[in-house]
């Protein structure tokens, strides 16, 4: 699950390189990037926050968890609070290594745009 492409490449390589990226199991679904991205920033989360952070139902994050677990980028497991038993999930030294590479793949994509959300000369600035 790794793309080589340079992100910084002319010719919109880097596009291309975040395309191969999401068009990969188990980064195929939004979710599952939102998850990934967030444990990346964080390292840790409950299974509460991930909850409040996607909007999806308790049921369908543990689908799109069991995916991530599935593929090696997360690790979940039960930790026993005051409150009660709670599931905290992390991201492993792969979802790491993903999370980084995504992360460099856009900042290519930003560096080539000068910052600018929209480069000059692209669809996007001609659309009103």
């Amino acid at each position: 699950m790794a793309p080589t492409a340079d992100p910084t490449a002319p010719g919109g390589s880097g596009l291309r390189t975040l395309g191969e990226y999401l068009r990969q199991e188990p980064l195929r679904n939004s979710v599952r990037v939102l998850i990934l991205l967030s444990l990346g920033i964080n390292r840790r989360l409950s299974f509460t926050e991930l909850l409040e952070l996607t909007q999806v139902s308790k049921g369908s994050l543990s689908h799109h968890l069991d995916q991530l677990v599935s593929a090696g980028l997360v690790r979940s497991r039960m930790v026993f609070t005051i409150g009660g038993p709670r599931v905290q999930v992390e991201i492993t030294p792969q979802g790491v290594a993903v999370y980084a590479e995504l992360s460099r793949t856009l900042a290519g994509l930003s560096d080539r745009t000068g910052g600018r959300a929209t480069p000059p000369g692209s669809v996007a600035e001609l659309t009103p």
